[in-house]
């Protein structure tokens, strides 16, 4: 019945699918020239709609040993985030992005054009309008949503961003739409095709229930309880996921010494073994803090029983469409730690790094940051990563990004 209701949802895009293509490609050269002096752009007296996003520019540089040869690649991302206010009661939202790649690491890749234009969804909203050996120009739409509302009562239709995690790095109980640490450069996340219920019992507490259904035409449906009590925000959710998992969990988040301290975990239990100890368990621990001098740090432990071949994971981490709920990280424990510092009101910087001893890992990523004008960006990351057990062959590969944003 679900998959019903979402397919006929979204009927009108599948069938004007080359029309899209036609219309929403003009929008990548279209905006690409926005005006930085303002935060949105308006389009309405009344500011019933509304059209804001930004344009960015990443330069990226692969190295896996110094001597040998880099690869490079560049990124033109253009966002166009569109909502329109229908009435009181009803809010429609279209928010689509244009990424332009073109460089060494497209020529390497003979499927790198369809990695880019993978779409996990149960609608395919993701075209590439032109490709070659070394570039591709993908259009993607990761929310597309119908939201009514009416006084306690919530329920949205279509693509959309479904957001149960508490802790930062590793989230447990995001069970709809997973996401990589390390794919820093999509801010907003990627989306769900799902319909979500919420009930609001108070202005602390809330009951919802949410339904999905992916690229394969599996179900993940589960319900959760959020609440206020002794000053901490809890959770509970319990559900089937991608129709194979039972699955059970719980988060909180609060204040311990005037610091953020939070947490989540959940269990995933199949339903052909239900009997046996093939199930298993994710969670995660963050703890930050801010000092009187604006330092910033940051502390989460991860664990993850789950026994699937860490290196295939590790890959994922870099393609985080195939990322898994059930498996999004290396297996056993994990440690990052964040140490940030805002330099001048224009500068900052960042330290952040992840050790797994399990699997002999360790990385590495600075951040620096300098703000050019209102709504313009200067960044410069660097992701390092290295094995160090002796008892097996070390591989290392230090990706550097160089990126201007710049906000609309």
């Amino acid at each position: 019945m679900f998959l019903r209701i979402v397919s006929t949802f979204f009927q009108t895009v599948s069938l004007y699918r080359k029309t899209l293509n036609i219309v929403l490609a003009p929008l990548f050269f279209l905006f690409t020239i926005p005006s930085f002096s303002q935060d949105s752009i308006v389009v309405s007296k009344e500011k019933c709609w509304s059209l804001n996003g930004y344009v960015k520019d990443m330069q990226t540089i692969v190295i896996h040993k110094i001597e040998q040869p880099w690869v490079t690649d560049n990124l033109i991302h253009n966002r166009n985030n569109f909502k329109w206010n229908i009435s009181k009661s009803f809010t429609f939202c279209l928010e689509e992005r244009n990424r332009f790649y073109w460089g060494s690491i497209s020529e390497l890749s003979p499927q790198y054009a369809n990695f880019i234009a993978y779409d996990n969804g149960l609608v395919n909203l993701s075209w590439n309008i032109f490709s070659g050996k070394s570039y591709v120009l993908n259009l993607a739409v990761d929310r597309l949503w119908l939201d009514y509302t009416r006084d306690k009562f919530q329920v949205t239709a279509g693509r959309q961003r479904i957001n149960w995690s508490q802790t930062f790095v590793w989230n447990p109980n995001d069970i709809f739409n997973t996401y990589s640490y390390f794919d820093f450069d999509y801010e907003e996340k990627p989306g769900s095709d799902a319909v979500r219920l919420q009930y609001f019992t108070s202005p602390s507490s809330k009951a919802e229930l949410a339904v999905k259904a992916d690229k394969d035409k599996k179900v993940t449906a589960a319900g959760l309880y959020r609440f206020n009590k002794w000053k901490y925000d809890f959770q509970g959710l319990a559900g089937v996921y991608r129709q194979g998992d039972l699955v059970a969990g719980l988060g909180w988040s609060g204040q311990i010494a005037k610091g953020g301290f939070k947490g989540e975990m959940c269990w995933f239990q199949p339903l052909r073994h239900f009997g046996d100890t093939s199930g298993v368990f994710l969670s995660s621990l963050e703890y930050d803090y801010t000092f009187r001098n604006s330092i910033y740090i940051q502390f989460e432990g991860f664990y993850n029983s789950n026994a699937t071949n860490s290196t295939n994971v590790l890959i994922n981490q870099f393609n985080p469409a195939l990322l898994s709920a059930k498996n999004p990280f290396l297996n056993g424990f994990s440690i990052f730690s964040n140490l940030s510092y805002p330099v001048t009101p224009l500068i900052s910087v960042a330290l952040a790094g992840i050790y797994n001893p399990s699997n002999s890992m360790v990385f590495i990523i600075p951040t620096f940051t300098f703000s050019l004008m209102n709504n313009l960006d200067l960044s410069l990351i660097a992701q390092s990563f290295q094995t160090y057990d002796p008892a097996t062959v070390s591989s290392s590969q230090t990706s550097v990004f160089v990126r201007l944003k710049g906000s609309f």
